[in-house]
């Protein structure tokens, strides 16, 4: 009788294994099945791939082209619009953004032309692309026109992201006779003074781009975050909540205290904050020094976000990365924001640990 009875609970407990792994099983063939089809494109070959802009910068040449001698250095009170056309090679190295259009397609990033657009157009075009997804990039100091559409695109291109992206391009960086090696001081106050006028531009652009109904990823670097945090937390502050999917802060030159006096009001901003940041960020520590003040990327636990330290894998691509301060567009932060944009959430992402209890980050991003 025993022996019947055991052999009925092992028979149910066999049935309800097979059901439990058959569900898993089935949940993980789902996951891939989702991952499969919301990447349509595999971005395994060279391509020319649309980077829509927004930039206050004025116009230097009515020539219809995204060189460095197109959009300049002065705020603008007219926004231009349009789309850049660029060639994205199958064979950069991660991080590397090599221009020269007389070279290997495959080897070099290229600009293959630009179409220029009004306000209405533009977000026409961004509302009527087939993926339910935006990609917002905002750059940081000393950043000309040219080099924030091709980052755009890489990180587009290495994401293998399948929305429209946008590069928000407020007037960063400096005539080539005025980047002298003194006068980096200069620079960095002229491009302070840029970013705090590109506030309300900016608020204007992120409401009407939040209004299409989209998911809208924001990511920004270094001083970009000048332009983009007190924005995001007035409108915010407003009553508009959850208007951002992802906000990906990596390395902010921005106040501690001042991040933390508005971040109430940019949790309500975003379904998630992810905040890269870096002891060793040279940069960072220049700017404390300029400001008086410890910067927001340079590791201190905030509630509500995400803070990972990624010292240990900051390493230097072709200059990139050598101030400890261009790691946002590298591949392990960019395999890190992979999974940022599929939701899984920071304690199940590939290669992060969690960091000590005295440590100013939450998270540690392995080497």
């Amino acid at each position: 009788m025993n022996l019947v009875k055991n052999n009925k609970k092992h028979s149910i407990f066999l049935i309800f294994l097979l059901v439990l792994l058959n569900s898993l099983f089935s949940c993980t063939t789902k996951i891939g099945e989702q991952i499969n089809k919301r990447i349509v494109d595999p971005f395994d070959e060279t391509k020319i791939l649309n980077v829509h802009f927004v930039t206050t910068r004025r116009e230097m040449t009515m020539k219809d082209n995204c060189d460095p001698l197109s959009f300049g250095f002065i705020t603008d009170i007219n926004p231009h619009y349009g789309i850049c056309l660029v060639n994205i090679p199958s064979k950069h190295i991660i991080g590397d953004i090599s221009l020269d259009n007389a070279q290997d397609k495959n080897q070099f990033f290229q600009f293959k032309g630009r179409i220029n657009t009004d306000d209405k157009e533009f977000l026409s075009k961004i509302k009527s692309s087939a993926s339910n997804e935006v990609l917002v990039f905002v750059h940081g100091f000393n950043v000309n026109f040219d080099e924030a559409v091709l980052r755009a695109g890489q990180i587009k291109y290495d994401l293998k992201f399948p929305g429209e992206v946008v590069v928000y391009s407020w007037p960063a960086g400096a005539d080539a006779g005025l980047l002298g090696q003194v006068m980096v001081k200069s620079t960095y106050d002229l491009n302070f003074t840029e970013a705090k006028i590109n506030r309300e531009p900016f608020a204007k652009f992120l409401t009407d781009i939040t209004g299409l109904g989209k998911k809208i990823h924001l990511v920004v670097h270094s001083m970009g975050h000048q332009v983009v945090l007190p924005s995001v937390a007035t409108l915010a502050k407003q009553g508009k909540n959850k208007f951002l999917s992802e906000l990906i802060l990596n390395a902010p030159d921005f106040d501690k205290n001042e991040f933390e006096f508005i971040l109430s009001d940019l949790t309500k901003s975003s379904e998630r904050i992810t905040l890269y940041c870096s002891p060793g960020d040279n940069a960072l520590v220049a700017s404390q020094k300029v400001n008086g003040a410890p910067r927001a990327g340079m590791c201190f636990k905030y509630s509500g976000v995400d803070v990972i330290n990624v010292n240990e894998v900051d390493d230097p691509v072709f200059g990139v990365g050598g101030l400890g301060h261009g790691y946002y567009s590298s591949r392990p932060i960019l395999t890190d924001i992979y999974q940022v944009l599929l939701g899984v959430s920071v304690e199940r992402r590939l290669f992060i640990r969690k960091s000590g209890p005295k440590n100013g980050e939450n998270f540690v991003l392995r080497k």
